[in-house]
Order: structure tokens, then C-alpha cells, then sequence
């Protein structure tokens, strides 16, 4: 069993369940009209490519890890598995699912877009804030404009419809 301890990465396993997933979506595209599987096929195809390529390239990471342990791994991390910058990460995730709802699709992913890259250690606050307005705006006009999907606008879109209304 030394031989395929990288097997048992808990990365290379939630690849191969994410890979399960997509694999399973594909195959239920071929229920579909073709011009309506066509882009849910294109995005299963690409995902299992890249989930290929991760899986892959993890493998090979901790091969050369289990080959030579004598010389520093390749593998270099700022903080080290398994520290707080991981939950906390997660918890913004959720919590930008959830508050999505409450506050609003646009305000959410600027608050967000704000608050993650300084979190993560970036320092240039002005591309920061520069970069999250462009991303927000471009999010917001690629849903509403040219997919048609309903963006949830929560409390934000109440206030400014109830403002709009009083001018």
C-alpha cells in the first residue's frame, strides 16, 4: 500500500468524485434536443479535461514527494496545510452564497471582490477596487444582458426600486 499513498490524496479524491459528477451530467446530455446539450457537453468535456490534468499533475507532485524525500518539494505553500486561511476562505464562499440572496447579487460580489484579494495578501488596494467594479459590471451585463438569467437582487434591489419610485 506505500506505493499508492498518493492515491489517497484528499484532492485526487474529490477530483475523482467532481469527475464522477461531470461524467454523469455528459451522459445525461444525450437525453437532450442537440442544440440544448451542446453547451452543458462542451462544459462537461472541458471540466473532465481539467479534472484529468489536476489529477494528473497532483500524481506526479506527490510521486516525485514519495521518490525524493531528501530534497525540498516543489510543492511550495505560504502557510502550511490545514491552516485557518482555508475555513475562513470556505466561509466566505458560503457566506457569499447565502448573503447572495439576502443583499443582492451586484453588492455581494463587490463586497467580495473587495475583501478576498487584500485577505489573501494582495496590497494594491486601488487595482483591487478598480478590478472589483470592472468584474462586478461585467458579471451583472453577462448574466442580465446577454445569458437573460434573473440575478437575485435581494435587499439592494428593493431599496433602489422603492428609491427609483420616489423620484
Amino acid at each position: 500500500m506505500k506505493g499508492y499513498r498518493h492515491l489517497l490524496d484528499l484532492d485526487i479524491i474529490l477530483m475523482v468524485i467532481l469527475g464522477a459528477f461531470c461524467t454523469a451530467f455528459l451522459i445525461e446530455t444525450y437525453s437532450f434536443n442537440p442544440t440544448a446539450a451542446l453547451f452543458p457537453r462542451l462544459v462537461s468535456i472541458i471540466s473532465l479535461i481539467l479534472i484529468l490534468w489536476t489529477i494528473t499533475g497532483r500524481c506526479w507532485i506527490l510521486v516525485r514527494k514519495t521518490q525524493d524525500v531528501s530534497q525540498p518539494s516543489e510543492e511550495v505553500s505560504a502557510r502550511p496545510e490545514g491552516s485557518m486561511v482555508w475555513y475562513i476562505s470556505l466561509v466566505t464562499m458560503v457566506s457569499y452564497y447565502l448573503l447572495t440572496y439576502i443583499l443582492g447579487f451586484t453588492l455581494v460580489t463587490f463586497i467580495y471582490l473587495l475583501a478576498l484579494p487584500p485577505f489573501l495578501g494582495y496590497k494594491k488596494y486601488k487595482i483591487v477596487f478598480i478590478t472589483g467594479i470592472l468584474w462586478t459590471a461585467g458579471f451583472v451585463y453577462v448574466f442580465k444582458y446577454i445569458l437573460y438569467a434573473r440575478v437575485p437582487e435581494g435587499l439592494t434591489g428593493i431599496f433602489f426600486r422603492w428609491l427609483t419610485s420616489r423620484l
